[in-house]
């Protein structure tokens, strides 16, 4: 198998990544540096964020080229726009904690149509939707959003 499609089974999550000790090898070091860099503290948020990677970024983790400095924030280049402020592996993470807290609400609710949740609950699930909802909007749009 090249590497290419070595890699490229890694980043389709841990279950692919168990086809081939080659692929379990690869995802086993991206894992590694994902969570040594503090981007992921957990398989979900690990293999939300290879799904989300492109071979290129995985080969640089890999061959020890990705520069942990690309990965903080310097402050002052991205105010003066001398450098790029990359947000991907942030809204990754913070998709996995919320697809995490969602799995945690349908479990406590169980498909119970009648269960009496308090307002302050109900109040900031409706801002969370809505939320999330303009942000999905914005992302398929070609246009800003009005916020």
């Amino acid at each position: 198998m090249e590497r290419v499609e070595v890699i490229s089974l890694a980043l389709q999550g841990s279950r692919a990544a168990e086809e081939s000790e080659e692929a379990t090898n690869v995802y086993v070091d991206l894992a590694e540096h994902l969570l040594a860099t503090g981007h992921a503290s957990s398989i979900t948020e690990i293999d939300i964020i290879l799904e989300g990677m492109s071979v290129e970024s995985a080969k640089a983790i890999l061959d020890g080229n990705c520069g942990y400095e690309e990965l903080t924030e310097g402050h002052k280049e991205i105010a003066s726009g001398e450098k790029a402020d990359p947000e991907g592996y942030m809204a990754l993470r913070q998709v996995a904690t919320a697809r995490e807290a969602l799995n945690r609400i349908e479990a406590y609710i169980n498909n119970q149509m009648d269960l009496q949740l308090p307002a302050w609950v109900q109040a900031k699930m409706a801002v969370a939707a809505a939320d999330l909802d303009s942000i999905g909007d914005y992302f398929i749009s070609d246009t800003e959003p009005s916020a």
